[in-house]
């Protein structure tokens, strides 16, 4: 009896894994693509997630969307040689575990590691020889740590996917970080060109305010010469007035007036006693 209901249960896994999953061959370009679909219905999209789908025909992908059969399960890739290309799995439209890509020639090119749809783990690329060139880690789709590129013989260091010739220190150890020769004479270099700056703008000022007080003197200077000059014309327009009355008054009618020239005669001769 137990025996029976096992087969049943064999069975019916059997008849609900048939139903929900199928199988699909694609030819995608230079590759023939052997996958899986399943029909079933995703409810809960994540907006940070790249998920792969089947329509027509064809295999596409989209962030936080679908517009088909979500792939599922084995994922094959062949050359049209049949040499393996690529080989991975899919859960509901998103990869999962060890990702492996191969050269034409049969060489590893690419190891990755999903998690559900995010780059988790060790990455490594290899040349068409075998050799390693690439070499790191990522973290919920984000480079972590160090990054060795073997090729160019680079070391970089990343930070929530933030890149860095070296990896940051604390503040105690930035503190106390004994600077080398190089980045002693950058410093040295950044002052005398701070230093350099200074004195320029300096110069400028002191220019400037020369310029200024040069131009005010100027200025002063003209507004004096203008209000001797306008003195000694109001000076001279007085002595004409002046002049004009006292030779009006001593020539009465063209005639000379005696009695203006004794009242002048009188006046001079009191101002010399």
């Amino acid at each position: 009896m137990k025996k029976e209901i096992f087969i049943l249960f064999v069975v019916f896994l059997c008849f609900s894994f048939s139903s929900d999953v199928q199988k699909r061959i694609v030819r995608d370009g230079e590759f023939d693509i052997e996958c899986y679909i399943s029909t079933k219905k995703i409810i809960y999209l994540n907006n940070k997630k790249l998920y792969y789908w089947y329509k027509s025909g064809e295999i596409h992908f989209s962030q936080s969307n679908v517009g088909g059969s979500v792939l599922h399960n084995e994922y094959l890739k062949y050359y049209r040689s049949n040499q393996l290309a690529e080989k991975g799995v899919f859960n509901y439209g998103l990869k999962t575990d060890v990702w492996k890509s191969w050269h034409e020639n049969g060489q590893l090119k690419e190891r990755e590691i999903w998690n559900n749809g995010f780059l988790n783990g060790e990455y490594t690329s290899y040349n068409s020889d075998g050799d390693l060139v690439l070499k790191g880690r990522y973290r919920n789709n984000f480079k972590v740590g160090y990054w060795i590129n073997y090729k160019t013989k680079d070391t970089s260091y990343y930070k929530k996917d933030f890149k860095f010739d070296e990896k940051p220190k604390n503040l105690v150890q930035r503190l106390l970080r004994k600077k080398d020769s190089t980045e002693k004479v950058q410093i040295k270099f950044d002052k005398i060109n701070k230093k350099r700056v200074d004195s320029i703008q300096k110069e400028k000022l002191k220019r400037g305010r020369l310029i200024k007080k040069r131009n005010d003197s100027i200025r002063k200077a003209q507004e004096k010469i203008n209000r001797l000059n306008q003195k000694t014309l109001d000076s001279i327009e007085k002595t004409k007035k002046v002049d004009k009355g006292f030779f009006n008054k001593l020539f009465k009618r063209g005639r000379l007036n005696k009695k203006e020239v004794v009242k002048k005669s009188k006046e001079e001769n009191v101002k010399k006693n």
